[in-house]
């Protein structure tokens, strides 16, 4: 038995370079036995590492390095489970010290867990280990005593061996200590890397964390502590002392319980049973979502069937917990989304209120979502508004209680720039250079790049790294850095909850806004028989409720959104002409492609179209458009198959429909089907061929020919790969529709909610205004007499907020609301007075006036802004000695580019004008409008355009080109230009840049331009 007793992992944060699965590979590869994971006061990569280390054949050992107190002072103790009890004890452990204000646990409180812990002097700065460094050899031995009496035979002394100069003569009187209070000693080499280049990516982390700026020639003091071999090991210590370690690999048997189950219970009124209470609430929303028609028999089977497999599969307390939180939202006015997933496909779910798709009307399958063939956690997600998805979760954990309830940590990880950034910092690397090499480094999700990558595959990164000595130093320690968790921050959506209290089943750890977290990611949470639920927030529904209480306000018309009629004209005008910015599901440009040639007049063919938009199922848009057009026959793989896929022309698309065809085709139960379908989406191959076999079987069984059989398991092969949880896209088709219908009927409301929901978002807004001008909407200036918190609905138009300008907070804000409900503001002195210097910043007026919020006033934005001493201190003046003489102010006029700056600057976009339209009317050249480009088609056009988005890329033949993204006043435009011309043309093209330019105007699948030459207009 061979193994390493103090390993820490990545998630010793700042102390490790060492990523799980690179660490068990490493140890397989050396021969190793086991390995004890030692991470300082947590147990983030506990069950992580348990996987791992069982995959390889590796025994796993859980530790901890723990926090002790001992007499009012914290030293650090290696603790090692010996069993599954301590296991758990480690657990508890881990909670007392992260969930105390000092970060440790006492001694007595450690020793309460003696029975099933090794207690290990082993660290550096141990309480034994710091008194023989100083040679204070009387005190070491009165605290090895004191150990040794409190944990008998499970107290260990540890020895390292990092070839460091100190460490020889400190072990030999570790060694003699020991042996004279009778403690056995063993081995380790505190192991916080993989390769010996890799010490210095730790001392770059910890000099980052600290502060401190290393020396150029800087080096680290040791570079050993790696995963070293048996072999090394047997060099460094007597073999005594290893075979001692070996005893201590061998005896720890700890394992972490699967198998166990945690569920909540919900507390049923008058204590009654839950199954019977789930029971009567179905029926009461059986009824009510038919309410007083008679419920078709269909109805009533489907929903006995659901809760008999609800009960026996025993959650039925978590039904119950769901459908209460759920109501709770409903009763405070927050809104609910429709369903998510495969829980949309439970009538149980619909009848509670839980969802709001009918399973029944939709074909939908309940064991798509909670199959009793095949036990799992059931797993209902449920969208709320997301600006009050935190009121939902609150609620939850103090009805449950903090004992039961947590929320799931999450981790950051470095990331190429930030890695750069800091480590560089590190090495006095001036921060500006560090700016312009991350910049290089892609990080968007299609096409982002490692260190690693960049500098093999890019020239320009190259050579600025290797002309700086620094960065050349630091490069291969950065680049290692970069996959490395940096630290922690609350999960976004998932909440546990547990019977027993949480400390006794999880690692806990206070969060970063004191949220108690779990400290198993919510990959791993479910494996240790806890419930997760993830309560996710969703800005359209929040867009949903600003809409409808915008409208019921204003016209006092109370939109149900539940109610909305299905079979509106003017919304399918609307989804048909692809005007579908701003519609959740449908606004993507591919997907506004997709819309215009398929012409949507029903739901059914948006739930279609959310299915088909996504790689895979593409592949079938032009057969779908064919046949639903009647230039293509539909056709089906058997005539049996029809009343299955009729209702999308014969193509499955569907993961429903594969589950029905199994059904039909090999007799399998829709359980079965749903095995199936699970094993050929995850390729699992054994299960799949056993599987292939029980539906040729099946096929025969019920009359059908091999040939047939063999070519309808093709298909379903080839279809999982891609196919689509259509629950999930009924559920999600029923918002895109509710807002297409706002968008068509009340567009002011709908685009006003938009620009509120999208505060912060510079291109949103920009975009949203240039839709609001097709549809002949002004957005009016912001106005301290007029605006709101809120982009808000006024005369047929938008009244632009006061809370999207930049240095408006939400405390000034308020006061100009709280002032001015005593009457508007008559002059700028009036407002000034009003609002004095307690209330509203200079630099927050300033901001207003530079927004135009004060242009109402009848006075330039120049002469306020430049009177703006004077007339405070005749507001001051007023307010404190009555004195009422305005100042006589100097007049000046507005410097249009300087005024437009400005506005650009504290509202994020130009509103009052945009500079192209100035620049436009200096040009000596004919141009064209953007928004008139599709009368252009074929041409050569000049248009004047910003460019707010460039992505280069290489063509084939390895020759750069690049797309663009530019716009004007009227609307935005793609381009791209090909390598022939982006030699010459290409340094010109910078975002931010306004760039007259010529090209051709061309329209296949879209409208763009094609750019042969463009120039910078300054």
């Amino acid at each position: 038995m061979f193994g390493h007793l103090q390993i820490y992992s990545c998630y010793s944060f700042q102390n490790s370079t060492i990523l799980m699965k690179d660490l068990i590979q490493d140890a397989s590869a050396k021969h190793m036995d086991a390995l004890a994971l030692t991470d300082k006061n947590n147990m983030f990569g506990a069950l992580e590492f348990s996987k791992e280390c069982l995959k390889h054949g590796i025994k796993p050992i859980f530790g901890l390095e723990a926090s002790i107190m001992i007499e009012g002072e914290i030293y650090p103790f290696i603790l090692l489970a010996k069993d599954d009890v301590g296991y758990f004890d480690l657990v508890k452990v881990c909670c007392d010290i992260n969930l105390s204000e000092d970060k440790c646990i006492s001694l007595k409180s450690l020793s309460l867990y003696k029975e099933h812990l090794f207690v290990i002097s082993g660290c550096v700065e141990g309480i034994v280990e710091r008194l023989v460094a100083k040679e204070m050899e009387d005190q070491a031995v009165k605290y090895l005593q004191l150990l040794k009496n409190e944990f008998q035979e499970n107290y260990y002394v540890m020895l390292q061996n990092h070839h460091l100069k100190y460490q020889e003569t400190f072990n030999e009187r570790m060694i003699s200590l020991a042996k004279y209070v009778k403690v056995k000693i063993i081995c380790s080499n505190e192991v916080r890397y993989l390769k010996k280049q890799d010490a210095l990516a730790i001392d770059l982390m910890q000099a980052s964390l600290q502060g401190v700026t290393l020396d150029g020639k800087y080096e680290p003091v040791t570079q050993e502590k790696y995963l070293k071999t048996e072999a090394e090991m047997s060099q460094l210590f007597d073999q005594e002392i290893i075979e001692e370690t070996k005893q201590v690999l061998d005896f720890c048997k700890a394992t972490i319980p699967l198998s166990q189950k945690h569920l909540p219970s919900y507390p049923v009124p008058h204590n009654g049973d839950a199954s019977q209470y789930l029971r009567s609430l179905c029926k009461v929303g059986l009824k009510k979502r038919f309410s007083h028609q008679d419920i078709p028999s269909q109805y009533i089977e489907r929903l006995k069937y659901e809760l008999n497999i609800i009960h026996q599969m025993g959650f039925d307390d978590y039904f119950l917990i769901v459908w209460d939180y759920v109501r709770y939202a409903k009763i405070n006015k927050i809104q609910v989304g429709a369903g998510r997933g495969s829980a949309a496909g439970s009538l149980v779910a619909y009848v509670l209120g839980i969802t709001n798709v009918d399973p029944i009307e939709y074909d939908l399958l309940f064991e798509r979502f909670l199959n009793p063939e095949r036990v799992s956690m059931p797993d209902i997600d449920i969208d709320f508004q997301d600006n009050r998805r935190d009121d939902v979760i609150h609620y939850v954990i103090d009805k449950y209680g903090q004992d039961h309830a947590a929320q799931i940590v999450t981790f950051n990880t470095y990331g190429p720039r930030v890695a750069i950034k800091d480590m560089g910092k590190v090495m006095g690397i001036p921060l500006a250079r560090l700016e312009i090499i991350a910049k290089m480094i892609p990080t968007g999700p299609k096409n982002k790049k490692t260190i690693t990558q960049m500098y093999q595959t890019s020239a320009n990164f190259q050579s600025m790294i290797n002309q700086d000595r620094l960065l050349k130093k630091i490069i291969g320690a950065t680049s290692v850095i970069e996959h490395l968790p940096r630290n922690i921050s609350t999960h976004a959506a998932g909440v546990i909850l547990s019977k027993e209290p949480l400390r006794d089943v999880v690692p806990l750890i206070n969060g970063p806004t004191s949220t108690m977290m779990s400290q198993y990611s919510k990959d791993y949470i479910e494996e240790v028989g806890l419930l997760k639920m993830d309560f996710l927030g969703l800005k359209n529904l929040t867009m949903l409720d600003y809409i409808c209480k915008d409208i019921e306000r204003d016209t006092h018309q109370n939109i149900v959104l539940n109610s909305i009629p299905l079979d509106n004209q003017k919304t399918y005008e609307l989804i048909s002409k692809a005007d579908t910015f701003g519609v959740f599901q449908l606004e993507s440009q591919g997907m506004r492609n997709l819309l215009r040639k398929m012409k949507p007049s029903c739901f059914d063919d948006i739930v279609a179209a959310i299915a088909l938009f996504r790689p895979g199922p593409m592949e079938n848009i032009p057969a779908y458009l064919k046949r639903k057009d009647h230039l293509e026959p539909v056709t089906y793989p058997l005539p049996e198959l029809e009343p299955i896929l009729k209702s999308t022309y014969g193509i499955m698309i569907y993961q429903e429909q594969l589950m029905q065809v199994a059904q039909k085709m090999a007799g399998f139960s829709l359980g079965k089907a749903d095995i199936l379908r699970k094993a050929t989406s995850k390729k699992e191959t054994k299960l799949m061929l056993s599987m292939k076999e029980e539906f040729i079987e099946g096929c025969l069984k019920q009359g059908y020919t091999l040939e047939k059989a063999h070519e309808v398991f093709d298909l379903i092969e080839k279809f999982a790969n891609y196919g689509f949880n259509k629950s999930h896209s009924v559920a999600y088709g029923y918002i895109a529709y509710q807002l297409a219908y706002l968008k068509a009927n009340y567009p002011l409301y709908f685009f006003a909610s938009i620009l509120s929901n999208e505060l912060s978002s510079e291109t949103t807004k920009l975009h949203c205004i240039q839709e609001c001008k097709a549809y002949h909407v002004d957005i009016l200036p912001p106005s301290v007499n007029h605006s709101h918190a809120r982009f808000m609905v006024e005369n047929g138009h938008i009244r632009y907020s006061l809370l999207a300008i930049k240095n408006v907070g939400y405390a000034g804000y308020k006061a100009i609301i709280e002032e001015r409900k005593k009457g508007l503001f008559v002059d700028v002195f009036d407002f000034v007075t009003r609002m004095d210097e307690s209330r509203v910043s200079k630099k927050m007026i300033e901001s207003l006036i530079d927004a135009g919020a004060l242009d109402e006033f009848g006075m330039s934005r120049a002469t306020i802004f430049k009177n703006l001493d004077s007339i405070r201190d005749y507001g001051s003046l007023r307010n404190s000695l009555g004195i009422d003489e305005k100042p006589v102010l100097t007049i000046y006029k507005d410097q249009q580019e300087e005024k437009l700056a400005k506005e650009k600057a504290v509202l994020g976009i130009y509103l009052s004008m945009h500079p192209i339209e100035l620049m436009k009317a200096k040009l000596g050249v004919p141009y064209v409008n953007v928004s008139s480009l599709y009368e252009y088609v074929n041409q050569h056009v000049n248009i004047v355009v910003q460019l707010q988005r460039i992505k280069n890329i290489t063509d084939r033949k390895g020759d750069e080109m690049c797309f663009i993204e530019g716009f004007d006043e009227t609307g935005s435009i793609d381009g791209v230009v090909f390598a022939s011309r982006y030699k010459s043309i290409g340094m010109m093209l910078k975002k931010g840049n306004i760039c007259l330019i010529n090209g051709k105007v061309d329209m296949k699948d879209k409208l763009s331009f094609i750019i042969d030459k463009a120039r910078v207009i300054e």
